[in-house]
């Protein structure tokens, strides 16, 4: 592995200068948009696609792209950026890629702004705000992205909200479009990597979490991301 693991978090996307480069087929409930420095190769529901930028649907089986990787974004599916996405880009289609005329990215020297300059000229504006959800689910959303439900159940949240089990589980889905059990793995996964990138340790940020173990919260990652924890751990030891 070269160069520096970054991450930076935003509203409604995550940023990653990964230091890895191959990954395990995996899938999870964001979309992904990949800057390549060149061409990048990507397999996904049976077709490959290439292009300097690829974006993929949520939960679309794959690995990380052939090719150098500049940067990537994990988009939640529930913001307008993933609206934006949806409608300019892919327009119905699991992965698309796009040419995007680019000077080469320094990896070692790209920080938040200048990615997130990138990132605004390719999209357009992007509204960092979710979609027009219903108030309830809203709520909701709102209150596991401020991570008050961390390690919670769907049944325990269906008490709080006073709601039965299914009828939320419903709700959720039908109003975002991914499982509500999923979206709340997805911001355990972000927070336990928010706390580690500010040096707590792995199993302090994991068991905040609600993750039973570091060894489960790094089983979660190898399936959402396809990548080993360890090994990128250690890549930060190295700088």
């Amino acid at each position: 592995m070269h160069g520096q693991f970054k991450l930076f978090f935003e509203k409604t996307y995550i940023i990653v200068v990964p230091t890895f480069k191959d990954t395990l087929v995996h899938h999870h409930n964001m979309l992904h948009v990949f800057f390549g420095n060149g061409d990048l190769k990507l397999s996904a529901c049976g077709k490959e696609i290439c292009g300097n930028v690829i974006i993929l649907e949520n939960d679309i089986e794959h690995k990380a792209p052939d090719g150098e990787i500049a940067f990537f974004l994990f988009v939640d599916p529930t913001s307008h950026f993933a609206e934006v996405l949806r409608e300019k880009f892919l327009k119905g289609q699991p992965a698309v890629a796009v040419n995007l005329p680019q000077a080469t990215f320094d990896k070692a020297s790209l920080t938040e702004e200048s990615i997130k300059k990138t990132v605004f000229d390719f999209a357009g504006v992007v509204q960092l705000s979710k979609l027009n959800l219903d108030e309830r689910i809203l709520q909701i959303l709102n209150n596991i992205d401020d991570f008050k439900h961390l390690g919670s159940r769907v049944s325990e949240l269906a008490d709080k909200y006073s709601y039965s089990e299914s009828y939320l589980t419903h709700l959720f889905k039908s109003e975002t479009g991914i499982a509500l059990k999923s979206y709340l793995l997805m911001r355990q996964f972000e927070y336990v990597w928010r706390e580690v990138m500010k040096g707590r340790s792995l199993t302090d940020a994991s068991m905040d979490a609600g993750f039973s173990s570091p060894s489960h919260f790094s089983d979660v990652c190898r399936k959402l991301t396809g990548i080993s924890v360890t090994k990128v751990l250690e890549s930060q030891k190295t700088q």
